[in-house]
């Protein structure tokens, strides 16, 4: 068991003969009685170690070689008892007023609990036994993964929760890339005629109007003026102009490019390039992770780069705010299914303890963690396929906070 348990408390029920504690006033047999002091004490196998007179059980979970079960072997006066003759009954109570009854039959010089013994390994625990006639009854509590915060400390440590829910859980493939401006919106800018520039009004950056001036050139035929005007609305992403200088005949001077909509030019890996269709949505992140760009699969490359061993996947992104600039290296989510699973937990609350993933499961103030197996996720959420019910009050935010409370006390498991 976990060395968090603070004490035991035997209860004697009322018809006890012969396993009474020295020194109790039973007063005709009728009074159970607590003992608020034993000490924590273990047996030869590693077990907790309940006492009553002579009679000793000892009690542990056992996880080498299988699954967790209880273990127990009762003895009377330092002599082993057979355990065809001991009736043995243990009532695990858990947080959310979940009881578990575990009962036992006879393997070997050991009573062997019938029922595995589910994570997290922490209850409140009574026994009950049965030995020639004889009846006794131990309670104490083993706890493990378990802290008190009150509501002002959970506060101030900036902890919040919400409840573990059903939810649709899209299937995704990450992938990799870079923003590039859509060549489908890219106009280059080249004047009727060669000349001398006599005036360029636009620089790298700066917005550009549908049909506004560009430059003033003075044709080198005609010796006039003529001015140069854009053909579509975005931004200048190349050329400049110097007064003076000659323009050549059939040369761009300008590139314009309309970045309302970019493409986002993904490499996926070759063997999962059969999951990837014209058509399908992306979910696309940008270096801060602060929001997510929906777009779609607009082509998929027929060859392969022959040094990454992966397929260009390209996808058009809606880019009204300007949010996405060429260049941006990005993230995105291919998604190539989705699935309703019946509990989810949001990724944030995730945190590791010895070998487990777990939650913090909140109860009033108790804090206790929730070994957990998960399934699929999307990065938004995690299906959680064992170790937590639907409407469990969980920590989403801050949980670090539980788990540095909880190992600075060594409430761990270590059994």
């Amino acid at each position: 068991m976990g060395s968090s348990l603070p004490r035991l408390i035997p209860v004697l029920l009322a018809s006890v003969i012969g396993l009474s504690t020295p020194g109790c006033n039973r007063q005709g047999g009728e009074e159970a009685h607590h003992h608020d002091h034993i000490q924590e004490e273990h047996g030869p196998h590693g077990g907790m170690l309940l006492k009553e007179g002579d009679i000793e059980l000892e009690l542990g979970i056992h996880e080498a070689g299988g699954p967790p079960r209880f273990r127990a072997y009762l003895s009377d006066n330092g002599k082993p008892v057979s355990p065809d003759a001991v009736s043995l009954r243990v009532t695990l109570r858990r947080l959310g007023g979940l009881e578990n009854e575990i009962t036992f039959v006879p393997k070997g010089d050991l009573l062997l609990s019938v029922q595995e013994i589910s994570e997290p390994h922490s209850f409140d625990v009574t026994v009950e036994a049965t030995y020639n006639n004889k009846e006794a009854r131990w309670m104490y509590p083993s706890y493990e993964g378990r802290t008190t915060l009150s509501p002002e400390v959970a506060r101030e440590s900036g902890i919040e929760t919400e409840a573990a829910k059903a939810q649709v859980i899209q299937q995704t493939i990450r992938m990799r890339g870079k923003i590039t401006p859509s060549e489908h919106r890219i106009a280059h800018v080249i004047p009727r005629f060669a000349g001398i520039v006599k005036e360029g009004r636009k620089h790298i950056g700066d917005p550009v109007a549908k049909g506004e001036v560009l430059a003033v050139i003075e044709s080198n035929q005609s010796l006039q003026p003529f001015e140069v005007r854009s053909q579509i609305a975005g931004s200048v992403i190349n050329g400049h102009l110097i007064v003076g200088e000659f323009v050549p005949e059939n040369q761009w001077v300008y590139i314009v490019a309309d970045l309302s909509e970019v493409w986002a030019d993904f490499f996926i890996p070759l063997e999962e390039r059969s999951s990837v269709k014209v058509g399908q949505e992306v979910l696309v992140k940008g270096a801060s992770g602060e929001e997510t760009f929906k777009g779609t699969v607009d082509y998929v490359a027929p060859y392969a780069d022959e040094k990454a061993q992966a397929q260009l996947v390209r996808v058009v992104l809606p880019n009204e705010k300007k949010l996405l600039v060429p260049g941006m290296f990005v993230t995105g989510d291919l998604v190539v299914g989705q699935r309703e699973v019946p509990v989810s937990i949001r990724p944030s609350g995730l945190q590791t303890l010895g070998r487990w993933n777990v939650v913090f499961a909140k109860y009033g103030e108790i804090y206790e963690a929730r070994p957990l197996e998960l399934g699929i996720s999307n990065g938004e959420w995690t299906e959680v396929t064992s170790g937590l019910t639907a409407g469990t009050e969980y920590v989403t935010k801050n949980s670090f906070t539980i788990k540095a409370d909880i190992l600075k006390h060594g409430a761990t498991h270590d059994h």
